[in-house]
C-alpha cells in the first residue's frame, strides 16, 4: 500500500513540476508571461516590455503574412522562446534584454528569415518598427542584414 501511496505521490509532483515551467511554443505567447511571473522584471523588462507584445503582435496577424512567412513566424515564434529559456537563469533583468536580443539574429536566419522575400522581410521590419527606440534593435537590424548578406557569398 505505501508503495501505491508514493507512486501517487511522485505522480502528482511531476505534474505539478511541469505545470509551472515556462515551456516555449510555436502557436503560444504564454511563455512571456510565464517568465514574467518567475522573474518579474516589470512593465519595462524584456517579459512584458518587448517579448509578449511583439510575440503576440505577430502571433495575432500571422494570417496576413505568404504561407512561407506564416511557417517562419511560427518556427522562429519557437527558437526565439527556447533561446532565451537557456539563457534566462541566472541573468539579471538588466541584463535579460540584451541577452535575448543576442540570439534574435541566429534565430532569425537559423529558421530562414534570409529564404523570405523582400518584402516578406520588410513586413516584418514594419511590424518591429516600435522597437527601433531600442540600439539593440538597430544593432540586431544591421547583424541580421549582414547575416543574410553573408549566406548568399
Amino acid at each position: 500500500m505505501s508503495r501505491l501511496v508514493l507512486a501517487i505521490l511522485t505522480i502528482l509532483m511531476s505534474f505539478s513540476a511541469a505545470a509551472s515551467s515556462c515551456v516555449p511554443s510555436d502557436q503560444s505567447c504564454d511563455f512571456y508571461a510565464c517568465k514574467e511571473r518567475e522573474n518579474a522584471c516589470g512593465r519595462k523588462g524584456y517579459w512584458q516590455n518587448f517579448g509578449y507584445p511583439y510575440c503576440q503582435k505577430f502571433l495575432n496577424d500571422e494570417v496576413r503574412f505568404s504561407p512561407q512567412s506564416q511557417i517562419w513566424l511560427q518556427d522562429v515564434r519557437y527558437c526565439l522562446q527556447d533561446r532565451i529559456q537557456e539563457v534566462a537563469e541566472g541573468t539579471s533583468c538588466k541584463d535579460m534584454h540584451t541577452m535575448a536580443m543576442d540570439s534574435h539574429v541566429s534565430c532569425y536566419v537559423d529558421t530562414g528569415f534570409c529564404d523570405l522575400t523582400y518584402m516578406e522581410q520588410m513586413r516584418i521590419y514594419w511590424y518591429l518598427k516600435g522597437a527601433l527606440r531600442s540600439a539593440d534593435t538597430w544593432r540586431e537590424a544591421y547583424l541580421l542584414k549582414q547575416a543574410c548578406a553573408n549566406r548568399f557569398k
